[in-house]
């Protein structure tokens, strides 16, 4: 979605990362593909296994996996592959092995997979990514928002929205880094008003140097 990562929810029986790459490799459903969004990832790529070993995952994929070329093309599956599995605590590094092979380059591209983690792909992803909550996520207060960020002084500004548009929440927290930094947020927003009830919208963003105004913005439809 606008050539950037964008973080979208799967229900699955048992939360690890094999059922993520299953769900990922299902590509996006109608209306995610409605709204833009697209998988680079080659049709018909399985998955063969995913093995844990310290911080690190190996991934198996069949050969498809590295089929066609194009350096987009190339660098937006590994991200979405190593972003899907780096979700996990504990697991930061990714390597990959095509039909039961490791490899250390993919394609032509000569894109290195030798050990791979989330900053290889800094350039993939927008510079506020919402991976908690993901969109149309059921939650219960507080509300917890978490992802990673590179803004002016570390600071990621949020809004919580009614479905009238009516803004019931507004602050900023606190990434781990920030300006030319790629960092973390994790925090528990303050209760909305009583009685809210019904969807939301949760929006994080940063602010522009010149009028204030919010940039780089990520926003999610969540049921409370």
């Amino acid at each position: 979605m606008n050539e950037k990562l964008h973080v979208v929810g799967r229900v699955v029986e048992i939360a690890d990362p094999a059922a993520a790459v299953e769900a990922l490799l299902a590509g996006p459903t109608s209306e995610e593909a409605a709204a833009g969004m697209v998988t680079l990832i080659p049709a018909g790529t399985e998955l063969l296994s995913v093995t844990v070993t310290g911080r690190e995952v190996r991934v198996d994929l069949t050969g498809a996996f590295g089929s066609g070329g194009g350096s987009m093309s190339v660098l937006g599956r590994l991200a979405q592959m190593v972003f899907t599995l780096t979700q996990f605590e504990g697991i930061d590094t990714v390597r990959f092995s095509l039909d039961g092979e490791p490899i250390t380059q993919l394609t032509g591209e000569g894109v290195g997979v030798d050990g791979v983690t989330r900053a290889t792909f800094s350039d993939m992803s927008p510079l506020v990514l919402l991976e908690h909550p993901y969109h149309d996520e059921t939650v219960s207060q507080p509300i917890r928002i978490a992802g990673r960020s590179n803004t002016f002084e570390a600071t990621v500004y949020y809004e919580v929205l009614g479905a009238d548009g009516v803004k019931l929440l507004e602050g900023y927290v606190m990434a781990t880094s920030g300006t030319g930094e790629w960092g973390t947020f994790d925090a528990r927003l303050a209760d909305l008003p009583p009685g809210t009830k019904g969807p939301l919208h949760v929006r994080v963003f940063d602010r522009s140097a010149e009028n204030g105004e919010p940039v780089s913005v990520a926003e999610v439809r969540i049921n409370l």
